[in-house]
């Protein structure tokens, strides 16, 4: 769904500018990183040891703690900016007079057939 809502110029242009700029960055960095593999693929892993380890783990801890951070504020930001708003509306109550209708049927067999417990197909 696209949300069509007047913007400013400025707002415009920066929002081209980083959405180019970000477009840009994933591009580089993909290019970046299919340079690295190499034709035949070696599942030894000769350079995993301690030091290793520990920089990966140091590393992907800062990740998680960035991510939830970013997550947090921009959940936090989303019910200031739209919290208040009530935009859901919810359809009247089906009475059994509505529901006879549409099924084409009297508010009898409606009656009967929510109390029953097998319905017949014809």
């Amino acid at each position: 769904m696209i949300i069509n809502s007047k913007q400013s110029k400025p707002r415009k242009i920066i929002d081209l500018f980083f959405t180019f700029f970000g477009w840009l960055f994933l591009i580089l960095f993909l290019y970046n990183l299919s340079s690295h593999f190499e034709r035949n693929l070696d599942f030894t892993f000769l350079e995993l040891n301690l030091d290793n380890a520990n920089s990966i783990l140091l590393f992907t801890f800062l990740v998680g703690i960035t991510s939830a951070a970013s997550l947090s504020w921009w959940s936090s930001y989303n019910r200031r900016k739209y919290g208040h708003l009530k935009r859901r509306t919810f359809p009247p109550q089906t009475n059994e007079k509505d529901l006879a209708e549409y099924f084409q049927m009297t508010e009898v067999e409606l009656e009967t057939i929510k109390k029953g417990s097998y319905i017949e197909r014809n």
